[in-house]
């Protein structure tokens, strides 16, 4: 259903109440609203530092931040510039120029990196088929989601990331060879697991990282929270220059476990009988640095540790993609924090050597 703005952001568009001043932490009281072109925005008073306060969505812009970050998903989606005040005025009822929507191109590249990409993706794709999207009716309702060219600029830019091309086969066969006939039984998934891994050898890495930034920007533009976290995916696979794919269902059986302990000596707490499956949903797949980068969203990050988690996504789709997992990284941040670590650290464990005994020592 198309939205209409209509003199004011609709209801549930607004952004939250404010609850403490950004600037000292102190109490905040409502103090008139301030009438902008297409919304209405709630001024807050501090009692403590007497500064006056908007949400940040509402500062300096005459535009909500939803149409402006729409129409540079439109671009960065290959709609020619000419038809996007077209699109924003059929879904908002707004009319907004070339000359306008140019300027927040060149104000948030920063934030849309796929920029550099764009002429490669014109060259050789439409709009259309650039990004492979599929709903996968796994219990709910997944919108699985690969950018074609994406992965393929990235795969042929550099040489060193020509041993990651099974991902590329994967991805492109999720959509028809999925089995979802797994994914809606009564299967363990990995967002379930809790703390099976033994964590002593495993460093656990706080970075500051674009996706971060990424969210700290996009997320402002949402108020419902059960938007934003596809709000988040989507745009950053549209705009970043790394995020690949969102939503990839992946899977584990009783026999990758087996290999895992008894082909490779891990480390893997994991018992799955015979013919059933340990199944899940990875967020965001990305390809930077040379590695494979597994990202999950979760809010509050800095209180969460899902390292079983994202350990169990890592070794299913090492198996699925034949990619050693020397290969991969985890992470998981919010629009604060991120922390990443290696995989391979949470199930590999190195032997300690004995210490040699004199050879007057040793038994016969």
């Amino acid at each position: 259903m198309q939205k209409k703005l209509t003199g004011e952001v609709k209801k549930e568009e607004k952004l939250k109440p404010l609850e403490k001043c950004p600037f000292c932490g102190g109490g905040l009281v409502k103090k008139g609203i301030r009438k902008k072109k297409y919304e209405s925005v709630q001024i807050y008073y501090c009692r403590m530092c007497n500064k006056k306060i908007t949400p940040l969505i509402a500062k300096n812009k005459t535009f909500p931040l939803k149409i402006i970050f729409d129409s540079l998903s439109l671009y960065n989606r290959l709609t020619p510039l000419n038809k996007i005040p077209g699109i924003i005025k059929e879904t908002y009822g707004v009319n907004v120029s070339i000359r306008t929507i140019s300027g927040w191109i060149e104000e948030y590249k920063s934030y849309t990196p796929f920029l550099r990409m764009r002429e490669f993706a014109e060259k050789k794709y439409r709009s259309q088929n650039m990004i492979e999207e599929a709903k996968l009716i796994h219990k709910q309702i997944y919108d699985f989601k690969f950018h074609s060219a994406k992965l393929e600029f990235i795969l042929s830019e550099n040489f060193s990331y020509h041993k990651f091309a099974p991902l590329k086969s994967f991805l492109n066969l999720v959509i028809s060879e999925c089995p979802h006939q797994v994914f809606t039984k009564e299967n363990e998934r990995a967002s379930e697991i809790k703390d099976i891994f033994n964590l002593d050898e495993v460093k656990i890495i706080p970075k500051q990282n674009s996706a971060v930034k990424i969210a700290r920007l996009a997320l402002q533009a949402v108020s419902n929270n059960k938007q934003r976290h596809s709000f988040l995916q989507e745009f950053m696979l549209t705009n970043d220059s790394v995020t690949i794919a969102i939503e990839i269902p992946v899977l584990l059986n009783s026999d990758d476990i087996r290999h895992y302990k008894h082909e490779l000596g891990f480390k893997v707490p994991l018992d799955i009988p015979e013919g059933e499956y340990f199944t899940g949903h990875i967020d965001m797949i990305q390809l930077r640095n040379g590695m494979i980068h597994i990202l999950d969203f979760k809010p509050g990050a800095s209180r969460k540790k899902p390292i079983s988690q994202l350990t169990c996504y890592a070794l299913a789709l090492s198996r699925l993609t034949g990619i050693r997992i020397y290969h991969f990284k985890c992470a998981w941040f919010d629009d604060k924090d991120y922390y990443e670590f290696f995989p391979l650290h949470v199930v590999y464990k190195l032997n300690k050597k004995r210490k040699r005994l004199p050879r007057d020592q040793k038994r016969l």
